[in-house]
């Protein structure tokens, strides 16, 4: 199975391919900030991609270039100043 392949959608201020990237237009953004990514094991994980801004998943920080987090039902996730609730359904 080839990553690239892999059901994926990024996040951030700047513009995307439809269906596969989401715009936030918050000055608070990076403009690549995040990707989530459906594993193997059908869990999405939740991957830091701005060297500058931080991902906040429940109170704690993702940072660039660590390993993607496992998205569980309830999540919060903050993209500066965007909150998400991550909906498993």
């Amino acid at each position: 199975d080839n990553p690239a392949e892999r059901p994926s959608v990024t996040f951030g201020r700047g513009e995307g391919p439809p269906y596969r990237h989401v715009q936030l237009r918050a000055p608070t953004v990076s403009r690549l900030h995040a990707r989530i990514v459906l594993s193997d094991a059908g869990v999405w994980t939740l991957e830091n991609l701005s060297t500058t801004n931080p991902i906040i998943l429940n109170g704690t920080e993702l940072v660039a270039g660590s390993s993607p987090a496992a998205l569980a039902d309830g999540d919060r996730i903050e993209m500066g100043e965007i909150v998400f609730r991550y909906r498993h359904r």
